[in-house]
């Protein structure tokens, strides 16, 4: 905390108060620095004589309410005024609590001959000390000026208190406003700078236990997202308190400023020549600032965000994260690295040779590293996920969350909650202690909104508005909040059809047309032979099977089936192959589902099932569900060896031909169910082997169970 020390003589105070010191009187080659504090002083209008009069004063029940408003502040400083008070001089001198508006509190003295003058010059409860009243004085000018202050002597503006000596220092609140003034004030004979050293000492100490209360009051999860923040971003960030003292700061930063472990060298408004007051009004108000390293140059965007708001015009501290700004030659590097960064691992998820999937990924790592919004419109089952986590990861974001919201698996008024979090008791259900929601959740990352078209209008509007400004607001609450995230949407769905049938809205689709981004599907690609091997090994080790290759006849039928489920249905298919060639080196058609690849005829009641267990199970029955057939041998229509298939095996055998019949919908569906049947069947009933089997989780496979209305055998 800085100190000021303000002196001067009788005959300077003299001079000042005839005008000869006036800018048209005789020139002061160096003014001292009394002389600003004296025009203010007489611009307000303060008596330079101080007569003997009481001044203004404030009792009774006025009083006390200003105690009650300062009782923290004086819990924390009460037994220190004892120390402050007592001196060896045996004109001893007295400490005093003032408030905001210079009124004096409390007051303790040390006795001796200074007791009676202090009540002369009315160092005594209710009296009011401000620089409009007393003119400099150390409480005034302290309160004025926010800082540590010693006025000595002359240099009061009233010559009443020219035998004083006063030492202030201000008392702020955790939010770095002046909440009062500790003073000590005795014989201008005894002046010590030791004393302003004390009293700015106590003053900075009572502040630092106001500031670790406040603390304790916020929510350990909130404490816990600031260490987590600290802890994942790669760029250089700060926790800044006020009046501009860093509190804590990441590696990052720490090598920045030069900062082996301690926080206390580093300063925003010494080095980033940004003040405490500039970091809070701007995160309160949501906006970016600019800043240049003062020994380095370098440049930076600086956002901060308020921690801790009081009542919406105050922060407990601000947390400031500094991004560089490249210069024209970086940027150009930063560009010509994107064909690199197409090949690194970040990609390797979404395999495939196919010319049109290449095409979409080369395009999507040129926008990765941007700020553009990414639109993927694919259909279900494509990898749409797969290509936002790879988005994000080589993104400038992404040492920060991925988090991921499926808009179409919620009800408008639960996605409202997910999405935006709530204030505690919001509504019936609400978590005690309130929800941050995912925006929250996805600052300084990447949110990926899936099924997008699926978004109620309501809602829609709400996201209009956080794209724009990055605001928005908790159900139940007022207060509002900023969120900063890259955003990828995605949907299956032709979203200009839903903004011309009025079902989305025209400027959020145009606010989210950045990058649009299609993934083929996988009837469409090239590559299918190349990818359904690559994904078998894949699925091998995963669920702990032999290495396997698919046959020509295997890829063949895989080639000619339509694929409704894309990629998920192929990974369907291939771990049921896994399972029923049972260890082979080699799977065979005769390991694929019967109806893949060929037309279905319509099922007779009774009919049995293609997939035929190798052993029956005795008492596992299916039961019936609107939408699931049972699963009946499929044959393919005349001609369909004449037809070519994308990605299609040359030289593969043709399929018998037999009556054509429509396509029955939901190929997945019982390719799934028949997938389930036959670990079931392979494990004895076991039902944890049989998820083994299919890779997926025990409760998955519940899961699916219930949803495909079947009953679990009895264990063999």
């Amino acid at each position: 905390m800085g100190t000021l020390t303000l002196s001067a003589s009788a005959h300077l105070w003299e001079q000042f108060l005839v005008g000869a010191l006036d800018e048209d009187g005789v020139a002061v080659p160096e003014p001292p620095p009394i002389l600003s504090r004296w025009q203010r002083s007489r611009a307000l209008g303060a008596p330079s004589t101080g007569l003997p009069d009481e001044g203004p004063s404030v009792g009774g029940l006025a009083l006390v309410e200003r105690r009650a408003r300062l009782e923290p502040v004086w819990h924390e400083v009460r037994d220190m005024l004892d120390v402050l008070a007592a001196a060896p001089l045996p004109s001893g001198r007295v400490a005093l609590l003032a408030d905001r508006e210079g009124v004096i509190l409390a007051t303790r003295s040390s006795g001796g001959d200074f007791a009676g003058h202090a009540d002369y010059v009315r160092l005594v409860a209710g009296a009011c000390w401000d620089e409009v009243s007393r003119g400099t004085n150390a409480i005034g000018t302290a309160l004025a000026e926010s800082s540590a202050v010693a006025v000595v002597g002359p240099a009061h503006y009233a010559q009443r208190h020219h035998g004083l000596v006063c030492y202030a220092a201000p008392v702020r609140d955790p939010f770095g406003e002046v909440l009062g003034v500790l003073d000590v004030t005795g014989p201008a004979g005894g002046a010590d700078p030791l004393v302003l050293v004390a009293v700015a000492s106590i003053a900075h100490s009572a502040e630092a236990r106001l500031r670790e209360v406040a603390w304790a009051r916020v929510a350990a999860a909130a404490r816990g997202g600031l260490e987590a923040r600290l802890a994942r971003e790669d760029g250089p960030v700060l926790l800044v308190e006020s009046p501009g003292r860093v509190r804590r700061l990441n590696g990052a930063a720490r090598a920045l400023f030069g900062v082996e472990s301690s926080a206390e060298e580093v300063s925003p408004g010494r080095v980033l020549g940004l003040s405490w007051r500039t970091l809070k009004d701007a995160a309160l108000r949501g906006q970016v600032l600019e800043a240049s390293h003062r020994d380095t140059g370098a440049s930076w965007r600086v956002h901060p965000e308020a921690v801790g708001e009081g009542d919406g015009e105050s922060a407990l501290a601000v947390l400031v994260r500094l991004e560089p700004r490249l210069t024209r030659a970086q940027a150009r590097t930063a560009r010509a690295s994107v064909d690199a960064r197409f090949e690194k691992e970040v990609w390797s998820e979404l395999k495939g040779s196919d010319s049109a999937h290449r095409a979409t990924l080369r395009e999507a790592a040129r926008f990765a590293p941007t700020s553009v919004p990414v639109l993927l419109l694919s259909e279900t089952g494509t990898g749409k996920e797969l290509l936002a986590r790879a988005v994000h990861a080589a993104s400038a974001v992404a040492s920060g969350p991925f988090v991921a919201v499926n808009c179409g698996a919620l009800s408008a008024a639960l996605l409202e909650s997910e999405l935006f979090g709530h204030a505690p008791g919001a509504f019936t259900g609400a978590r005690t202690g309130g929800a941050e929601g995912k925006l929250a959740a996805a600052d300084g990352g990447t949110l990926f909104l899936d099924e997008l078209a699926e978004m109620p209008a309501a809602l829609q509007v709400m996201l209009l508005r956080v794209l724009e400004d990055g605001g928005y607001s908790r159900v139940g609450e007022s207060r509002v909040r900023h969120s900063r995230f890259r955003l990828v949407g995605a949907t299956c769905r032709d979203l200009e059809a839903a903004v011309r049938s009025g079902a989305f809205r025209q400027d959020l689709y145009y606010r989210l047309q950045g990058a649009l981004l299609r993934l083929p599907p996988l009837r469409e690609r090239e590559d299918l032979p190349e990818l359904a091997q690559v994904l078998l090994r894949q699925l091998a080790s995963e669920g702990g099977h032999p290495p396997s290759t698919l046959s020509d006849g295997a890829l063949a039928r895989l080639c000619a089936h339509r694929w409704p489920g894309n990629v998920r249905e192929l990974k369907t298919v291939l771990r049921l192959a896994l399972v029923r060639a049972d260890g082979s080196p080699v799977i065979d058609v005769s390991a694929l589902p019967p109806e893949l690849g060929r037309a279905p005829v319509p099922v007779e009641p009774g009919a049995a099932s293609g997939f035929a267990p190798a052993s029956p199970m005795h008492g596992f029955a299916s039961r019936s569900e609107p939408g699931f057939t049972p699963v009946s041998p499929m044959q393919v229509e005349p001609g369909f060896a004449s037809r070519s298939a994308p990605g299609r095996v040359p030289g593969a055998e043709p399929f018998p031909s037999s009556s054509a019949e429509p396509e029955r919908p939901g190929g997945l569906r019982e390719v799934e169910a028949n997938a389930i049947l036959e670990a079931l069947s392979r494990s004895g009933g076991n039902v944890a082997r049989a998820a083994r089997l299919l890779g997926i989780a025990r409760s998955t496979l519940y899961r699916m169970v219930e949803r495909f209305g079947l009953a679990l055998p009895p264990r063999s």
